[in-house]
């Protein structure tokens, strides 16, 4: 029996495959479906003896369009597409599409704009990675295509030795202490492959890891470029950062490892496995016994593949594991970059904000300076121009007096008595436009003052201001209490004397409320229980006719379960008696069979009894000859056993907690 494991990864709420599935699918269940093999294996075949794989079986693809499984959360993908993506370094989760519900639970402020351009640019990636998995998948089906035709023409020496110059160019190159590292012993408890015939083995095709299958694989480019002339499978992409980013090394140790499609056929048949049959053959026959048969060898090579299997599963495992474990981090850190950028924009809005408003406060006092300084040169030129027109009213008045005294002399004393009851009103004039240019320069000041002590006060009074509101609000609160206090005393000797007198009156009314309310509830009451019995009832009648339809296709069922139980019971006879008349036919050939047979015996006894000393000479040979087989292929699978079952850390631990066991018991 030959060993075989696949691994299948489960997409969830997705179309991760890259081909559109065909029309008309028919597959039962959306499960593991072996589907005939594919138009790349179906290369004219050898005999096994020449090592040429069996028919391939790979997992249906399209097994998620059939009926059966419209309601499954899961679609599987296959071989070939799970390869692809391992190559160009994407997730198959990164293909399938997401909601605009999504990006817009995610967009800051739930904004729709926003979550519609996440949503743009997430479709243009994703059909940007579709495209390229798909390319990717081409080429792999067309490297496929070109691997099976040389390997049908070539012929089997050349092959031989070509595989053993490579198993050795590979052994010389991969160093010995990397043993020691295998992440196999970080993971003891890897599922063992199941069990199928080596008729269903996967055929050479796909790509198995050949000649250092029992090394683990580092992270660096120079280990993935030795190993990978063993698999027969393409190389994956390199890429330059490869060498200098942790992530990218890890990336393309990952795209190694799942780039290949390992099978025990690739396995047992790889040089370096050859080579190591050969060594323990070589080591047997030291120890005197015979040559060791065909199926041993193929036994200890499957022995070795199997082992070199869970191996190189380990160790993709434990690849995988580290490489999501990065991208998980990786994603952690842009969630933390994200947020951080969030607070840095909200502080930096907030800045903005406070610059904006201490700009305009400024603004502000610088417009009411001005304005103020504006209003100052106004009065200060009013004032100027007040004093030129006086100037000029008093050069005209002497003027026009010494006219006066010129002209009129003999009316001095009457001119006198009117320029000074002239000059007394021109003073009291003067002094009061005086007197009102103060005035409004003062007022002037003052409002200017006010202003700026009133933004000042605004300024600093913001809190005292609700201070006094609330020191203000006690003292109103304090003197309305006390008011009331006032008011309650006075009027609470005129209710006194009402109170008594409404007591009755108020004692009657409530009970009449309360007889009131009380007959409402009743209604309600009755209400809700005719509706509750009227639900009840609808109820019932619905279940009654659930049961008799239930009983009415129950009585279906019983009937044509009768009829065809009375069908097969008519069929049953028919074959009953049809066999009974080939039975009749058989016993009677058989007798006459027998009748022949026992006169060929007793003809043949008697050469029998001559030839029998002979036979059981022969047989003697033939069992000392099987036992010494058996011996050898003893020893062979002991040597086998002896170098795959190492002594490793987990194993010591479990014996010395076993010896541990003992010792306390």
């Amino acid at each position: 029996m030959v060993n075989t494991q696949q691994n299948v990864l489960l997409c969830e709420y997705g179309d991760a495959g890259f081909e559109t599935p065909p029309t008309g699918s028919s597959e039962p269940s959306p499960c593991h479906v072996a589907s005939p093999p594919e138009a790349s294996s179906q290369a004219p075949q050898q005999p096994q003896t020449d090592r040429d794989p069996s028919p391939k079986l790979h997992l249906d693809l399209y097994n998620f369009d059939s009926p059966a499984a419209e309601g499954s959360r899961y679609v599987l993908t296959s071989p070939r597409s799970l390869e692809a993506c391992a190559r160009c370094g994407v997730k198959p989760v990164e293909l399938l599409p997401r909601p605009l519900a999504d990006f817009a639970r995610e967009a800051p402020g739930r904004s729709m704009r926003v979550a519609t351009g996440l949503f743009e640019v997430y479709e243009r990636d994703r059909h940007a990675k579709l495209r390229q998995c798909r390319e990717e998948r081409e080429r792999i089906v067309r490297e496929e295509k070109r691997r099976i035709l040389p390997k049908s023409q070539s012929s089997g020496p050349d092959a031989s030795s070509r595989a053993t110059a490579a198993s050795k160019t590979i052994l010389s190159k991969t160093p010995a202490s990397t043993l020691s590292t295998s992440p196999k012993s970080a993971h003891p408890g890897s599922t063992p492959p199941s069990k199928t015939s080596s008729t269903t083995s996967t055929p050479s095709s796909r790509g198995g890891l050949q000649g250092s299958a029992k090394h683990p694989f580092s992270s660096s480019s120079e280990q993935i470029k030795t190993t990978r002339p063993l698999s027969s499978g393409p190389p994956p992409v390199v890429r330059k950062s490869s060498v200098s980013s942790p992530r990218a090394r890890t990336l393309a140790t990952f795209n190694s490892l799942m780039g290949r499609s390992l099978s025990l056929g690739d396995l047992s048949h790889s040089p370096q496995t050859t080579q190591k049959v050969e060594r323990i053959v070589k080591e047997v026959k030291r120890r005197g016994l015979k040559a060791v048969s065909e199926r041993d060898r193929k036994i200890a090579a499957l022995m070795l593949a199997r082992y070199q299997e869970e191996d190189i599963m380990s160790q993709t495992r434990y690849v995988a594991h580290l490489q999501w474990d990065s991208e998980r981090r990786m994603e952690e850190l842009r969630r933390e970059q994200e947020d951080r950028e969030k607070q840095r924009a909200v502080l930096q809005c907030q800045r903005v904000w406070q610059t904006q408003v201490s700009i305009r406060q400024r603004r502000l006092s610088q417009q009411e300076r001005e304005s103020a300084a504006a209003k100052l040169r106004q009065a200060e030129e009013n004032e100027e121009r007040w004093r030129e027109l006086a100037e000029q009213q008093e050069r005209s008045r002497l003027l026009r007096l010494q006219q006066a005294a010129r002209e009129e002399k003999h009316k001095k004393a009457l001119q006198e008595q009117n320029l000074k009851a002239l000059e007394e009103e021109r003073a009291a004039m003067l002094e009061q436009e005086r007197l009102l240019l103060k005035e409004k320069l003062t007022m002037a000041e003052l409002k200017r003052q006010e202003k700026e002590h009133q933004s000042q006060e605004e300024r600093r009074g913001l809190n005292k201001a609700e201070k006094r509101r609330h020191a203000a609000l006690i003292q109103e609160i304090a003197r309305r209490e006390q008011e009331e206090r006032d008011e309650a005393r006075r009027a609470a000797e005129e209710k006194l004397s009402r109170s008594l007198e409404n007591y009755e009156q108020i004692v009657e009314r409530r009970g009449l409320e309360l007889k009131e309310k009380a007959k409402r509830e009743e209604k309600q009451i009755q209400k809700a229980r005719k509706a509750a019995e009227k639900r009840e009832k609808q109820q019932q009648l619905l279940l009654e006719a659930r049961v008799k339809e239930a009983e009415k296709r129950a009585q279906q069922a019983a009937l044509v379960a009768e009829e065809r139980a009375k069908e097969k019971a008519q069929r049953a006879i028919q074959s009953r008696q049809e066999k009974e008349r080939l039975q009749k036919l058989n016993r009677q050939r058989v007798e006459d069979e027998e009748k022949q047979r026992r006169l060929e015996l007793l003809q043949s006894i008697e050469r029998k009894l001559e030839k029998s000393e002979q036979i059981f000479k022969e047989k003697r040979a033939v069992l000392e000859s099987a036992r010494s087989v058996a011996r050898a292929s003893f020893h062979v699978r002991d040597k086998v056993r002896e170098e795959t079952n190492m002594r490793t850390f987990d194993k010591m631990a479990l014996e010395a907690q076993l010896k541990a066991s003992l010792d306390d018991k």
